[in-house]
């Protein structure tokens, strides 16, 4: 009896998708092939396989290019191999140490952009030292709808307008409140000048484009700030609040920063907290939906849960203490 097979279709070989992700990820055959340990000829060769295959070009190469990039296609192909290889990483990975006796185990979170690079990372790397049977693959997702099943998802963070009675599911719980204050880079404004109002009309204003949320949006600070008489240029907006981030610590002006996100930036000296008579509680936070099979990693998860629960509390002590919105 011949059976059906469960991925209908056909599927490129491994070893040219792999090329792919390595040229487009490194920008040059070369050192692709340095990476996958093969010669420069083979992972041409794989690349050209590919392409004929998919029927459409992935990537622009040579030329005057001076890297290999990715086409419109071959940016949605690289999205889905990457996170493909990633899975496969994991599950080798936990499958080996399980035949070794080391009983590791592994967690596939999810979390959008902001979240994971400025409040995530630095606190996944401190549980792994606390817990080095464990691993994490951090995943990014741009929505509110997660990919749980193509991730293996065990864990998601969601961005939410109300983290206190209303969350956005039963079983969501709350782990992150936002406080919303102006900071900047230490070199833009000095120290005896940070808590008057009136030195932040001398430079540049940053804000981060967020739907229905009054507290980043600078005409709400001009008015708790006593500035709206003021003439100020058109602030400067920009997606993401990483970005935001980056542009404040480059010193290109003030920016509307939500802690607990910047908290790092902040330690770091990287960014200081400007007029701290003022701060505004955010009208989103953060809330953590669990898999509805309740993951696959046994206690690894609720060790996870507890450490995030406890790095996020300060958070909604923060959001007590700030003035209200209107």
């Amino acid at each position: 009896m011949t059976r059906t097979s469960p991925f209908p279709g056909h599927t490129p070989p491994l070893a040219a998708l792999r090329a792919f992700e390595a040229v487009a990820r490194l920008g040059s055959l070369s050192r692709a092939a340095v990476e996958l340990h093969v010669t420069k000829s083979a992972v041409s060769h794989q690349l050209r396989a590919l392409e004929a295959d998919m029927g459409i070009a992935l990537l622009h190469r040579g030329g005057r290019l001076r890297r290999a990039e990715v086409t419109e296609a071959g940016a949605d192909l690289l999205a889905s191999v990457q996170q493909a290889l990633a899975l496969l990483a994991t599950a080798c990975r936990n499958t080996r140490a399980a035949a070794q006796g080391r009983g590791r185990l592994g967690l596939n979170i999810s979390a959008n952009p902001s979240l994971a690079s400025l409040w995530l990372a630095p606190r996944i790397g401190r549980f792994i030292e606390l817990h080095p049977g464990i691993d994490v693959q951090v995943f990014l997702h741009a929505s509110q709808d997660p990919a749980w099943s193509s991730q293996a998802l065990d864990l998601a963070f969601l961005h939410t307008r109300d983290t206190g009675a209303r969350l956005a599911a039963p079983g969501d719980l709350p782990v992150l409140a936002e406080t919303v204050l102006p900071v900047c880079s230490p070199a833009l404004i000095a120290p005896g000048q940070r808590d008057q109002p009136r030195a932040l009309l001398a430079h540049r204003w940053l804000e981060e484009k967020h739907v229905d949320s009054p507290e980043t949006d600078w005409r709400t600070w001009r008015r708790h700030l006593g500035l709206e008489g003021e003439p100020v240029p058109e602030p400067l907006v920009l997606s993401g609040l990483s970005t935001v981030v980056a542009a404040a610590v480059a010193g290109v002006g003030i920016a509307l920063g939500r802690a607990p996100l910047i908290d790092e930036e902040l330690a770091a000296g990287r960014l200081v907290p400007l007029v701290p008579q003022y701060r505004l509680a955010g009208s989103w936070g953060y809330v953590m939906r669990m898999a509805r099979d309740g993951g696959r990693a046994g206690a690894a998860l609720p060790a996870l849960v507890e450490f995030l629960v406890e790095e996020g509390r300060p958070s909604f002590e923060a959001h007590g203490r700030c003035l209200p919105l209107s």
